[in-house]
């Protein structure tokens, strides 16, 4: 078995993300879970260290991770503890 044969054909390791953006968060975010593409798709998630960011994940068929980020205005009271 040649080397490109060892990788193609190892275990997935999940060495990277796929990431996209898109003008509008939630109304991609819709658009995917109305697919059902994925047994692993995350609710919308937030992160602040500079500024806002927003995102969600799923897996494609290969277990690798896709992660989408965008414009997105959070409803009132959706991110509070």
């Amino acid at each position: 078995m040649d080397s490109l044969q060892s990788i193609a054909l190892a275990p997935n390791t999940h060495k990277f993300v796929l990431n996209f953006w898109d003008e509008d968060l939630r109304r991609e975010y819709e658009r995917v879970k109305s697919l059902n593409i994925s047994e692993n798709l995350t609710k919308i998630k937030y992160v602040y260290n500079v500024s806002p960011y927003y995102y969600f994940q799923l897996t494609d068929p290969d277990d690798n991770v896709i992660e989408v980020t965008g414009t997105y205005t959070p409803l009132a009271g959706e991110f509070e503890e």
